[in-house]
């Protein structure tokens, strides 16, 4: 995700809720305390295919809001 920052293009990650803490943490330590990231339910695996679809359409206001910043 630096190096693409540092190439000037927008990175994204997205994590689950059970992580968001270490990745805002690793971000930080990374020196990208305004990383863009976008956060889902947890669990990802075990979920059903239409749960996680209908967690990926909610993220997506998420998604579009962190890229116009």
């Amino acid at each position: 995700m630096i190096e693409i920052e540092k190439a000037g293009v927008p990175a994204v990650v997205f994590t689950t809720e059970k992580f968001k803490e270490l990745t805002r943490s690793a971000a930080n330590s990374l020196g990208m305390p305004k990383a863009r990231i976008v956060v889902v339910p947890h669990p990802l695996g075990g979920t059903e295919e239409e749960v996680v679809i209908s967690w990926v359409e909610s993220a997506l206001d998420d998604l579009l809001k962190v890229l116009e910043n």
